[in-house]
């Protein structure tokens, strides 16, 4: 039996990357022989977004051992998942391309796609023209989804990123020695930037009682963050939010070490390969998190809870899950899964779409309910903080798995 998708098995076509999948349940399923579904999945496998797409992909990986290996019932019949994971290397364009081939050349029955909000945005005017309902495979911003609100084809199974730094802004509103009053931010000016910067961010500080006192732009794609760091290294935050993902933390992270800037408290977007780049500085700084695998109120059929898939990840990998990446991955999956079989049959496409403005339920992963513009607000987005080397949760106090250390130790 194949064993998942690697960039081993991975073929060529016309220069795009392309890898399939396709497990086979086990005889517990008896006599019959299950159907295939057959999915894509536009997956960012190099580029800029490699070091997400390539946790997405292990995610994936087993979600789709636990469901094939069960079935995926659908009135009397049963199916089993054939994945196609297609590279769009990091690039929009790439990935809206991959999309609309997936569909209309490859017959694929559902696409899962996007990594990040700033790519995903491209998936939603081909699902739109073609009439497909997707999957994002990591897309959050809800400005992105507010096009197609009243009338979504591209779903997304995180928490909306209106809410990415609610609680952060609310558990730093309680610190003392010192206390946090000035919250600034370092963002690009795209998608992940404005729409922060302008709705999200400030109607966090102002519901905790802080002050934005300024947020700095840089260009999407830059690796020169010195200007913008000098700019809000002047405003004298007690509270610095970095806005953008690994490559460009990683980057803006070495110039603070560069120039001792390191405010009291300090927030980062994403957690993915942090402390293999920035080692130990990266210890104490904030970090939003969807899922730990303390967080197992919420099971499925397929994974289970939390733990167990924390449990799965090691078995297969030989390491814990780094952070929530790769569940994210395999949530896109389940969720899939459980829409599929509440239908009596498989359900066409339109009927497929229904499905999914009309779930709710439950994964490993989180509750789901989709909106009105296709995004889950059943999610909720936690503190977290990396302590060795590890994000973990510290916020809410009922919740937490160690407490909050304060200010940032290495000032």
């Amino acid at each position: 039996m194949k064993r998942g998708i690697t960039r081993r098995n991975a073929i060529k076509l016309g220069g795009i990357g392309i890898a399939s999948t396709a497990l086979h349940p086990v005889a517990a399923l008896g006599q019959q022989k299950p159907e295939k579904f057959s999915i894509a999945c536009v997956n960012s496998l190099s580029g800029g977004f490699a070091r997400y797409g390539q946790e997405l992909q292990r995610g994936m990986d087993i979600a789709l051992e636990r469901i094939n290996a069960k079935g995926v019932k659908v009135g009397d019949k049963t199916f089993t998942f054939n994945v196609e994971m297609y590279d769009d290397k990091t690039d929009g364009s790439t990935c809206a391309k991959l999309v609309e081939k997936a569909v209309t050349s490859d017959n694929a029955q559902f696409v899962i796609g996007g990594v990040g909000s700033v790519i995903a945005r491209t998936i939603i005017p081909v699902a739109q023209r073609l009439r497909v309902p997707m999957l994002a495979l990591w897309a959050q911003v809800d400005g992105v989804f507010a096009s197609q609100a009243g009338n979504p084809f591209l779903f997304g199974a995180m928490p909306p990123f209106s809410r990415y730094y609610t609680l952060i802004s609310q558990m730093g509103a309680n610190f003392t020695n010192p206390k946090i009053r000035r919250v600034a931010m370092i963002t690009p000016s795209d998608e992940l930037g404005v729409f922060t910067a302008k709705d999200y961010l400030p109607a966090d500080v102002a519901k905790a009682g802080l002050e934005l006192v300024g947020t700095e732009f840089f260009a999407p794609k830059s690796q020169d963050f010195g200007g913008a760091l000098e700019r809000v290294s002047r405003l004298n935050p007690d509270m610095l939010v970095i806005n953008c993902y690994t490559p460009e933390i990683i980057a803006i992270f070495k110039e603070m070490q560069a120039v001792n800037f390191f405010p009291p408290m300090i927030v980062v977007e994403a957690p993915t390969k942090l402390h293999e780049s920035i080692g130990d500085a990266i210890n104490g700084a904030f970090v939003p998190t969807f899922w730990d695998p303390t967080l197992d109120k919420t099971r499925d059929s397929y994974i289970g809870t939390s733990r167990e898939f924390a449990a799965a990840y090691l078995a297969k990998f030989n390491e814990a899950p780094p952070d929530f990446v790769a569940a994210c991955g395999a949530n896109n999956l389940v969720v899939l899964a459980n829409v599929l079989s509440s239908a009596a049959s498989l359900p066409t496409t339109e009927g497929l779409r229904e499905r999914l403005r009309n779930y709710d339920g439950e994964t490993f992963f989180s509750q789901t309910k989709f909106d009105h513009d296709g995004l889950n607000r059943r999610g909720v987005v936690y503190p977290a903080q990396f302590q060795k080397g590890k994000p973990v949760l510290v916020y809410p106090p009922d919740l937490r798995v160690s407490d909050p250390l304060h200010p940032y130790p290495r000032r």
